[in-house]
Protein backbone atom coordinates (compact mmCIF):
# COMPACT_ATOMS: atom_id res chain seq x y z
CA UNK A 1 0.00 0.00 0.00
CA UNK A 2 1.16 3.86 0.19
CA UNK A 3 -0.37 7.51 -0.14
CA UNK A 4 -0.08 10.61 -1.89
CA UNK A 5 2.30 12.65 0.40
CA UNK A 6 0.78 14.36 3.59
CA UNK A 7 -2.97 12.73 2.49
CA UNK A 8 -4.60 9.88 5.33
CA UNK A 9 -6.36 7.63 2.18
CA UNK A 10 -4.70 4.48 1.87
CA UNK A 11 -3.78 3.65 -2.13
CA UNK A 12 -3.09 0.11 -3.71
CA UNK A 13 0.47 -0.28 -5.23
CA UNK A 14 1.90 -3.42 -5.47
CA UNK A 15 -1.75 -4.94 -4.17
CA UNK A 16 -4.60 -4.52 -6.56
CA UNK A 17 -6.78 -3.96 -3.26
CA UNK A 18 -6.58 -4.68 0.06
CA UNK A 19 -9.27 -4.77 2.56
CA UNK A 20 -10.83 -6.37 5.83
CA UNK A 21 -12.35 -9.54 5.63
CA UNK A 22 -12.61 -9.94 8.77
CA UNK A 23 -12.10 -8.01 12.11
CA UNK A 24 -8.66 -9.45 12.81
CA UNK A 25 -7.97 -9.96 9.03
CA UNK A 26 -6.61 -7.95 6.27
CA UNK A 27 -6.47 -9.81 2.94
CA UNK A 28 -4.32 -8.03 0.11
CA UNK A 29 -5.02 -9.23 -3.65
CA UNK A 30 -1.70 -8.45 -6.01
CA UNK A 31 -1.56 -6.91 -9.14
CA UNK A 32 -1.19 -9.30 -11.86
CA UNK A 33 2.92 -9.84 -13.65
CA UNK A 34 4.74 -8.76 -10.50
CA UNK A 35 8.61 -9.46 -10.76
CA UNK A 36 11.45 -8.08 -9.12
CA UNK A 37 14.81 -6.46 -10.74
CA UNK A 38 16.56 -10.16 -11.17
CA UNK A 39 13.12 -11.06 -13.21
CA UNK A 40 12.39 -13.57 -10.59
CA UNK A 41 8.24 -13.60 -10.22
CA UNK A 42 6.74 -11.58 -7.24
CA UNK A 43 4.05 -13.76 -5.31
CA UNK A 44 2.00 -13.60 -1.85
CA UNK A 45 5.22 -15.89 -0.83
CA UNK A 46 8.05 -13.47 -1.26
CA UNK A 47 5.42 -10.35 0.64
CA UNK A 48 4.68 -13.26 3.63
CA UNK A 49 9.14 -13.68 3.94
CA UNK A 50 9.61 -9.94 3.54
CA UNK A 51 7.76 -9.00 6.41
CA UNK A 52 7.80 -11.79 8.47
CA UNK A 53 12.02 -10.76 7.86
CA UNK A 54 11.25 -7.48 9.00
CA UNK A 55 10.21 -8.64 12.31
CA UNK A 56 12.43 -10.69 12.92
CA UNK A 57 15.25 -7.90 11.95
CA UNK A 58 13.22 -5.29 14.23
CA UNK A 59 15.97 -2.65 13.03
CA UNK A 60 16.08 0.14 15.47
CA UNK A 61 14.33 3.16 14.22
CA UNK A 62 12.27 1.45 11.44
CA UNK A 63 8.92 1.19 11.14
CA UNK A 64 8.47 -2.89 12.01
CA UNK A 65 7.23 -2.07 15.31
CA UNK A 66 3.63 -0.91 13.01
CA UNK A 67 3.61 -4.22 12.46
CA UNK A 68 3.37 -5.52 15.99
CA UNK A 69 -0.63 -6.65 16.05
CA UNK A 70 0.37 -9.01 13.17
CA UNK A 71 -0.29 -12.97 13.88
CA UNK A 72 0.52 -15.07 11.15
CA UNK A 73 0.13 -14.56 6.93
CA UNK A 74 -1.51 -17.06 5.00
CA UNK A 75 -1.09 -17.26 1.16
CA UNK A 76 -3.47 -19.34 -0.19
CA UNK A 77 -2.31 -18.54 -3.46
CA UNK A 78 0.57 -16.67 -5.40
CA UNK A 79 -1.41 -13.78 -5.37
CA UNK A 80 -3.29 -13.83 -2.06
CA UNK A 81 -1.99 -12.86 1.16
CA UNK A 82 -4.09 -12.85 4.60
CA UNK A 83 -3.20 -11.07 7.35
CA UNK A 84 -4.08 -12.00 10.76
CA UNK A 85 -3.97 -10.14 13.26
CA UNK A 86 -3.72 -10.61 16.92
CA UNK A 87 -6.37 -8.18 17.55
CA UNK A 88 -8.70 -5.36 15.79
CA UNK A 89 -6.07 -3.05 14.33
CA UNK A 90 -7.85 -0.38 11.76
CA UNK A 91 -4.59 1.03 11.49
CA UNK A 92 -2.61 -2.41 10.23
CA UNK A 93 -2.76 -0.42 6.51
CA UNK A 94 -1.17 1.73 7.27
CA UNK A 95 1.70 -0.33 8.23
CA UNK A 96 1.93 -2.09 4.64
CA UNK A 97 2.38 1.59 3.64
CA UNK A 98 6.18 2.06 5.69
CA UNK A 99 9.39 0.53 5.16
CA UNK A 100 9.25 -2.17 6.99
CA UNK A 101 6.42 -3.60 4.34
CA UNK A 102 8.70 -3.39 1.40
CA UNK A 103 9.22 -6.63 -0.50
CA UNK A 104 12.09 -8.20 -1.20
CA UNK A 105 12.87 -11.89 -2.97
CA UNK A 106 13.15 -14.68 -0.83
CA UNK A 107 15.38 -16.45 -3.70
CA UNK A 108 17.99 -13.26 -2.52
CA UNK A 109 17.48 -12.03 0.98
CA UNK A 110 18.91 -13.64 4.60
CA UNK A 111 15.98 -14.65 6.28
CA UNK A 112 18.02 -13.37 9.45
CA UNK A 113 20.43 -11.08 8.52
CA UNK A 114 20.24 -7.10 7.06
CA UNK A 115 21.73 -7.14 3.82
CA UNK A 116 25.13 -6.39 3.35
CA UNK A 117 26.02 -2.71 1.47
CA UNK A 118 28.50 -4.70 -0.85
CA UNK A 119 25.34 -6.89 -2.10
CA UNK A 120 23.01 -5.84 -5.15
CA UNK A 121 20.02 -4.64 -3.96
CA UNK A 122 16.72 -6.33 -5.39
CA UNK A 123 13.46 -4.76 -5.35
CA UNK A 124 10.65 -4.47 -8.00
CA UNK A 125 10.11 -1.11 -7.47
CA UNK A 126 9.75 1.94 -10.05
CA UNK A 127 13.67 2.53 -10.25
CA UNK A 128 16.30 -0.19 -9.72
CA UNK A 129 20.09 0.23 -8.13
CA UNK A 130 22.76 0.16 -10.57
CA UNK A 131 25.57 1.49 -7.82
CA UNK A 132 25.90 2.14 -4.53
CA UNK A 133 28.65 4.18 -3.01
CA UNK A 134 29.09 6.13 0.50
CA UNK A 135 27.84 9.02 -1.58
CA UNK A 136 26.38 7.88 -4.20
CA UNK A 137 23.45 6.59 -5.47
CA UNK A 138 22.61 5.28 -9.53
CA UNK A 139 19.38 4.28 -10.79
CA UNK A 140 17.77 2.93 -13.74
CA UNK A 141 13.99 3.09 -14.44
CA UNK A 142 12.93 -0.26 -14.36
CA UNK A 143 10.70 -0.80 -17.27
CA UNK A 144 8.66 -3.79 -15.76
CA UNK A 145 7.58 -1.63 -12.63
CA UNK A 146 3.74 -2.48 -11.56
CA UNK A 147 2.32 -0.08 -9.17
CA UNK A 148 1.01 3.11 -8.56
CA UNK A 149 4.00 5.21 -9.25
CA UNK A 150 6.40 4.64 -12.39
CA UNK A 151 9.06 6.28 -12.90
CA UNK A 152 9.42 9.32 -15.27
CA UNK A 153 13.09 9.56 -15.93
CA UNK A 154 15.54 6.73 -17.46
CA UNK A 155 18.21 7.31 -15.12
CA UNK A 156 18.37 8.92 -12.28
CA UNK A 157 21.60 10.27 -9.59
CA UNK A 158 21.41 10.42 -6.26
CA UNK A 159 24.36 12.69 -4.08
CA UNK A 160 24.72 13.69 -1.09
CA UNK A 161 27.73 16.08 -0.44
CA UNK A 162 29.25 17.45 2.62
CA UNK A 163 28.05 20.56 3.43
CA UNK A 164 25.73 23.87 2.85
CA UNK A 165 28.17 25.28 0.71
CA UNK A 166 28.97 22.61 -1.53
CA UNK A 167 25.23 22.35 -2.51
CA UNK A 168 25.36 26.19 -2.83
CA UNK A 169 28.02 25.88 -4.94
CA UNK A 170 26.02 22.82 -7.43
CA UNK A 171 23.19 25.01 -7.29
CA UNK A 172 25.40 28.34 -8.66
CA UNK A 173 27.29 26.23 -11.36
CA UNK A 174 24.26 24.58 -12.48
CA UNK A 175 25.52 20.80 -11.66
CA UNK A 176 22.24 19.26 -9.76
CA UNK A 177 19.07 19.10 -11.32
CA UNK A 178 17.23 19.08 -7.87
CA UNK A 179 18.44 20.23 -4.66
CA UNK A 180 16.45 18.60 -1.67
CA UNK A 181 17.51 19.61 2.28
CA UNK A 182 20.83 20.17 3.34
CA UNK A 183 20.88 23.89 2.80
CA UNK A 184 21.65 26.18 6.05
CA UNK A 185 19.73 28.94 7.18
CA UNK A 186 21.45 31.33 5.89
CA UNK A 187 21.46 30.32 2.46
CA UNK A 188 17.29 29.47 2.19
CA UNK A 189 17.27 33.31 3.39
CA UNK A 190 19.19 34.53 0.42
CA UNK A 191 17.54 32.40 -2.45
CA UNK A 192 14.30 33.33 -1.13
CA UNK A 193 15.12 36.86 -1.26
CA UNK A 194 16.36 36.58 -5.07
CA UNK A 195 13.21 34.51 -5.49
CA UNK A 196 11.31 37.32 -4.32
CA UNK A 197 13.62 40.06 -6.21
CA UNK A 198 13.81 38.43 -9.56
CA UNK A 199 10.95 39.27 -12.04
CA UNK A 200 10.29 35.35 -13.02
CA UNK A 201 10.28 33.97 -9.43
CA UNK A 202 13.80 32.31 -9.60
CA UNK A 203 17.21 32.31 -8.14
CA UNK A 204 20.02 34.11 -9.53
CA UNK A 205 21.06 31.04 -11.08
CA UNK A 206 17.59 30.51 -12.58
CA UNK A 207 16.38 27.40 -10.28
CA UNK A 208 12.67 27.51 -9.04
CA UNK A 209 11.81 27.48 -5.86
CA UNK A 210 9.25 25.24 -4.12
CA UNK A 211 7.73 25.14 -0.65
CA UNK A 212 6.79 22.39 1.55
CA UNK A 213 4.83 23.50 4.37
CA UNK A 214 5.60 22.61 7.89
CA UNK A 215 7.63 19.20 7.10
CA UNK A 216 10.50 19.71 9.02
CA UNK A 217 10.05 18.47 12.27
CA UNK A 218 12.82 18.41 15.22
CA UNK A 219 12.34 17.02 18.37
CA UNK A 220 14.91 16.04 21.19
CA UNK A 221 14.95 12.49 22.95
CA UNK A 222 15.33 10.99 25.88
CA UNK A 223 17.69 7.89 25.37
CA UNK A 224 15.68 4.96 26.91
CA UNK A 225 19.10 3.68 28.16
CA UNK A 226 19.60 7.71 30.02
CA UNK A 227 20.62 7.02 33.96
CA UNK A 228 18.98 10.97 34.29
CA UNK A 229 15.87 9.54 32.30
CA UNK A 230 13.63 8.89 35.47
CA UNK A 231 14.82 11.89 37.24
CA UNK A 232 11.44 13.59 36.46
CA UNK A 233 12.32 17.03 38.31
CA UNK A 234 14.73 17.54 35.41
CA UNK A 235 13.09 16.26 32.87
CA UNK A 236 10.84 19.11 33.78
CA UNK A 237 13.93 21.85 34.32
CA UNK A 238 14.34 20.36 30.32
CA UNK A 239 11.17 21.06 28.98
CA UNK A 240 10.62 24.33 30.27
CA UNK A 241 14.25 25.45 29.33
CA UNK A 242 13.33 25.00 25.84
CA UNK A 243 9.43 26.15 25.93
CA UNK A 244 10.39 30.13 24.68
CA UNK A 245 11.65 28.13 21.41
CA UNK A 246 9.29 25.55 20.83
CA UNK A 247 6.67 26.51 17.69
CA UNK A 248 5.45 22.72 18.02
CA UNK A 249 2.81 22.09 20.86
CA UNK A 250 2.55 18.10 20.36
CA UNK A 251 4.15 15.00 19.35
CA UNK A 252 2.00 14.56 15.98
CA UNK A 253 2.20 17.63 14.11
CA UNK A 254 -0.30 20.57 13.03
CA UNK A 255 -1.72 19.17 9.72
CA UNK A 256 -1.45 15.75 11.11
CA UNK A 257 -4.98 14.14 11.51
CA UNK A 258 -6.08 13.83 15.57
CA UNK A 259 -3.01 17.03 16.43
CA UNK A 260 -3.76 18.54 20.10
CA UNK A 261 -2.11 21.23 21.46
CA UNK A 262 -0.26 19.35 24.40
CA UNK A 263 2.98 21.18 25.31
CA UNK A 264 2.79 25.03 26.96
CA UNK A 265 4.32 27.74 24.23
CA UNK A 266 6.08 30.55 25.33
CA UNK A 267 5.60 32.33 28.80
CA UNK A 268 7.85 31.87 31.33
CA UNK A 269 11.45 29.83 30.52
CA UNK A 270 12.77 29.77 33.67
CA UNK A 271 12.83 26.09 35.55
CA UNK A 272 12.71 25.31 39.06
CA UNK A 273 16.11 23.69 39.80
CA UNK A 274 16.01 21.64 42.63
CA UNK A 275 19.37 19.97 42.75
CA UNK A 276 22.75 22.02 44.17
CA UNK A 277 25.63 20.53 41.91
CA UNK A 278 25.45 20.76 38.07
CA UNK A 279 24.14 17.64 36.64
CA UNK A 280 26.53 16.43 33.47
CA UNK A 281 24.59 15.61 30.26
CA UNK A 282 25.55 14.61 26.97
CA UNK A 283 23.22 15.98 23.74
CA UNK A 284 23.34 14.04 20.49
CA UNK A 285 22.90 15.73 16.90
CA UNK A 286 23.01 13.79 13.32
CA UNK A 287 26.24 16.03 11.64
CA UNK A 288 24.40 15.23 8.27
CA UNK A 289 20.85 16.85 9.17
CA UNK A 290 21.24 20.92 8.00
CA UNK A 291 22.09 23.25 10.73
CA UNK A 292 22.80 20.80 12.89
CA UNK A 293 25.44 21.74 15.39
CA UNK A 294 23.96 25.32 15.63
CA UNK A 295 20.72 23.61 16.31
CA UNK A 296 22.42 21.62 19.01
CA UNK A 297 24.12 24.53 20.38
CA UNK A 298 21.51 26.35 20.92
CA UNK A 299 19.70 23.50 23.14
CA UNK A 300 22.46 23.41 25.01
CA UNK A 301 22.60 27.24 25.75
CA UNK A 302 19.53 26.99 26.80
CA UNK A 303 19.67 24.19 29.05
CA UNK A 304 22.80 25.29 30.52
CA UNK A 305 21.47 29.16 31.02
CA UNK A 306 19.45 26.95 33.87
CA UNK A 307 21.89 27.20 36.25
CA UNK A 308 21.46 23.01 36.50
CA UNK A 309 22.87 21.67 33.64
CA UNK A 310 26.40 21.21 31.87
CA UNK A 311 26.19 19.79 28.30
CA UNK A 312 28.62 18.42 25.70
CA UNK A 313 27.79 18.11 22.16
CA UNK A 314 28.84 15.04 20.17
CA UNK A 315 27.98 14.06 16.92
CA UNK A 316 26.53 10.91 16.63
CA UNK A 317 25.44 8.66 13.55
CA UNK A 318 22.02 7.21 14.96
CA UNK A 319 22.15 4.16 13.00
CA UNK A 320 25.67 3.15 14.48
CA UNK A 321 26.30 4.25 17.71
CA UNK A 322 26.65 1.93 20.10
CA UNK A 323 26.59 4.46 23.10
CA UNK A 324 23.76 6.86 23.22
CA UNK A 325 23.86 10.73 24.25
CA UNK A 326 21.71 11.21 26.97
CA UNK A 327 19.51 13.69 24.92
CA UNK A 328 19.54 13.57 20.88
CA UNK A 329 18.20 16.14 18.48
CA UNK A 330 15.88 14.52 15.91
CA UNK A 331 15.21 16.14 12.62
CA UNK A 332 12.87 12.99 11.36
CA UNK A 333 9.95 12.52 9.11
CA UNK A 334 7.27 10.26 10.40
CA UNK A 335 7.05 7.07 8.23
CA UNK A 336 3.22 7.72 7.25
CA UNK A 337 1.01 10.65 7.92
CA UNK A 338 -0.68 9.45 10.76
CA UNK A 339 -0.59 10.21 14.56
CA UNK A 340 0.82 6.37 15.40
CA UNK A 341 3.76 6.71 12.94
CA UNK A 342 4.76 10.17 14.31
CA UNK A 343 4.28 9.18 18.10
CA UNK A 344 6.05 5.72 17.19
CA UNK A 345 9.69 6.69 19.28
CA UNK A 346 7.30 7.37 22.84
CA UNK A 347 5.33 4.45 21.98
CA UNK A 348 8.22 2.34 22.04
CA UNK A 349 9.68 3.84 25.00
CA UNK A 350 7.54 5.81 27.25
CA UNK A 351 8.58 6.08 31.00
CA UNK A 352 8.27 2.91 32.95
CA UNK A 353 5.11 4.09 35.21
CA UNK A 354 3.28 5.01 32.03
CA UNK A 355 3.58 2.09 29.82
CA UNK A 356 0.53 0.02 30.52
CA UNK A 357 -1.65 3.27 30.48
CA UNK A 358 0.23 4.06 27.00
CA UNK A 359 0.09 0.66 25.73
CA UNK A 360 -3.95 0.48 26.37
CA UNK A 361 -4.46 4.19 24.44
CA UNK A 362 -2.75 2.08 21.51
CA UNK A 363 -4.76 -0.46 21.99
CA UNK A 364 -8.00 1.47 21.91
CA UNK A 365 -6.74 3.87 19.08
CA UNK A 366 -5.94 0.75 16.46
CA UNK A 367 -9.01 -0.99 17.98
CA UNK A 368 -11.73 1.97 16.82
CA UNK A 369 -13.58 1.33 13.73
CA UNK A 370 -16.05 2.92 11.23
CA UNK A 371 -18.26 4.68 13.73
CA UNK A 372 -16.27 4.38 16.66
CA UNK A 373 -14.42 7.53 14.89
CA UNK A 374 -14.38 9.77 18.71
CA UNK A 375 -13.25 6.75 20.80
CA UNK A 376 -10.01 7.10 18.36
CA UNK A 377 -10.03 11.04 18.41
CA UNK A 378 -10.08 10.45 22.34
CA UNK A 379 -7.14 7.85 22.29
CA UNK A 380 -5.15 9.84 20.55
CA UNK A 381 -5.72 13.23 22.31
CA UNK A 382 -4.91 10.81 25.35
CA UNK A 383 -1.63 9.75 23.98
CA UNK A 384 -0.66 12.98 23.07
CA UNK A 385 -1.28 14.82 26.83
CA UNK A 386 0.25 11.48 28.22
CA UNK A 387 3.43 12.12 26.24
CA UNK A 388 3.53 15.90 27.57
CA UNK A 389 3.19 14.49 31.19
CA UNK A 390 6.13 11.92 30.29
CA UNK A 391 8.60 14.34 28.82
CA UNK A 392 10.75 12.05 27.58
CA UNK A 393 10.13 13.19 24.24
CA UNK A 394 9.68 16.74 23.69
CA UNK A 395 8.62 18.84 20.20
CA UNK A 396 10.57 21.97 19.15
CA UNK A 397 9.90 23.31 15.86
CA UNK A 398 7.86 22.59 13.15
CA UNK A 399 9.08 24.43 9.93
CA UNK A 400 9.23 24.58 5.86
CA UNK A 401 11.30 22.47 4.03
CA UNK A 402 12.08 23.73 0.63
CA UNK A 403 13.06 21.71 -3.13
CA UNK A 404 15.05 24.00 -5.40
CA UNK A 405 15.26 22.85 -9.39
CA UNK A 406 16.87 23.74 -12.34
CA UNK A 407 15.45 25.15 -15.37
CA UNK A 408 12.94 23.03 -17.07
CA UNK A 409 13.34 20.57 -14.44
CA UNK A 410 10.10 19.53 -12.53
CA UNK A 411 9.09 18.19 -9.18
CA UNK A 412 5.39 17.42 -8.28
CA UNK A 413 4.17 16.59 -5.15
CA UNK A 414 3.80 12.59 -5.99
CA UNK A 415 7.69 12.70 -6.52
CA UNK A 416 7.70 12.30 -2.47
CA UNK A 417 6.61 9.13 -0.21
CA UNK A 418 3.24 8.69 2.35
CA UNK A 419 5.48 11.04 4.95
CA UNK A 420 7.08 13.54 2.82
CA UNK A 421 10.44 11.26 1.71
CA UNK A 422 11.96 11.84 -0.93
CA UNK A 423 10.52 9.58 -3.26
CA UNK A 424 12.68 10.07 -6.93
CA UNK A 425 9.88 8.07 -9.28
CA UNK A 426 7.72 11.33 -10.20
CA UNK A 427 10.61 14.17 -11.39
CA UNK A 428 11.18 14.54 -15.08
CA UNK A 429 13.17 16.87 -17.67
CA UNK A 430 10.52 18.74 -19.72
CA UNK A 431 11.04 19.29 -23.10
Amino acid sequence: MTAEPGQAVLKPDAAKDCLFTADTVYTCTLNPNLVFHNGHELTSSDVKFSIQRALRLDVPGSSAPLLSTLRRIDTPDPSTVRFVLSRVDTQFGWALASPAASIVDEEVYDADEVRPRDQPIVGSGPFAVTSLADDELRLQRNATYVGRTPARMDVVLYRTVADSAALEDAVNTGTADVVWRGLSAAAITRYTRQVTVNGDGTTDAGYGMQTQTGTRVLMLAWSAQAKRRTDGDLRNAIAVSLQGDRTLDSLVPGGIPNHISAFPLGGSTKPDVTWSNQIRLTLGYDPTMPDGRDIATQVRTRLEDSGGMSVRLRAVDPTADADPPDLMVLDRKAWTSTGLAWLQPYLQAPLPASAGDVAELERQYRGAGIGEEADATRAMASLQRQAASDLVLLPLTQSDEYVFTAPKVEVPANSFGPGWQLGLWGMFRAG
